[in-house]
């Protein structure tokens, strides 16, 4: 049967869609089509987007090497990719998102180019039953460790807003204990210098437990001084207190988006 002539129903459908953005990009990540929801959500016009990079509207630091989202490359070698991002609102204002990222083949199987999906991190969550347990599970869990009961606290609820389902130890025994119960952990989040067993040891006994577990550290101290006092490496994971949320979430999609087995971040 022809549906040529209903072509245009499915653009109705598209762009009848006020709080979600479809886009499509080329293979070089250039704008190839942008939706009504696409406007209301981040601000541009189609006449703005279309033809233009997609980074215009991704904070530069997310960028690869060639310049393009790495959620592209990703959806390329996995068939999809869906995370919790941060986009650029045309006035300058940073938005959380949920986005899904498809590659699009042709009859013979190559890559033509990439569908965009993204809702305000709001509106997903309103969408789903039950939100808080649908859009944890999507992002990840992790365990979250630091003496300081206020920093904790603040840590805590800076992951959650993030998607993130969190378990909270107030030491490095108390979160090895946590960790021996509980495969389902896939990010651990130390600060580094703690009394007792600091952060570099916590990552040590940690990786025993479970090899492949990925390790970010936070600390106020800075560059040689960490390294020495905190039993890390230079080339360890580490933000830098007092960070920011799109600090946290661009080091959280980064670490996830990474294969860490075989990696050492601590000695």
């Amino acid at each position: 049967m022809d549906t040529q002539p209903h072509a245009h129903l499915k653009q109705l459908l598209v762009d009848r869609l006020p709080d979600c953005a479809l886009v499509v990009l080329d293979t070089d990540g250039k704008v190839l089509s942008w939706n009504a929801g696409a406007e209301g959500l981040l601000g541009y016009l189609a006449t703005e987007a279309v033809g233009q990079p997609f980074s215009r509207i991704v904070p530069p630091e997310t960028l690869g090497p060639a310049g393009a989202p790495p959620s592209l490359e990703i959806a390329r070698r996995n068939g999809r990719h869906e995370e919790i991002c941060e986009r650029m609102h045309s006035n300058g204002t940073e938005l959380a998102l949920r986005e899904v990222v498809i590659p699009l083949h042709d009859s013979k199987r190559n890559l033509v180019a990439f569908g965009l999906m993204m809702q305000s991190l709001e509106a997903a969550r309103a969408a789903a039953a039950p939100p808080a347990v649908i859009e944890r599970r999507k992002a990840g869990k992790v365990l979250l460790v630091d003496d300081d009961d206020t920093v904790r606290v603040t840590a805590t609820h800076q992951l959650e807003d993030l998607g993130f389902e969190v378990v909270a130890a107030a030491s490095g025994d108390e979160a090895l204990d946590l960790l021996s119960c509980d495969r389902t952990i896939d990010v651990l989040f130390t600060d580094v210098i703690m009394p007792g067993m600091d952060g570099g040891e916590l990552a040590e006994q940690a990786r025993l437990i479970q090899p492949d577990l990925k390790i970010v550290f936070a600390s106020g101290y800075l560059g040689d001084a960490l390294v020495n006092k905190g039993n890390i490496t230079s080339t360890s994971h580490l933000l830098a207190k007092p960070y920011r949320r799109r600090d946290l979430a661009l080091m959280m999609r980064r670490i996830l988006a990474e294969d860490v087995k075989g990696a050492h971040p601590s000695r």
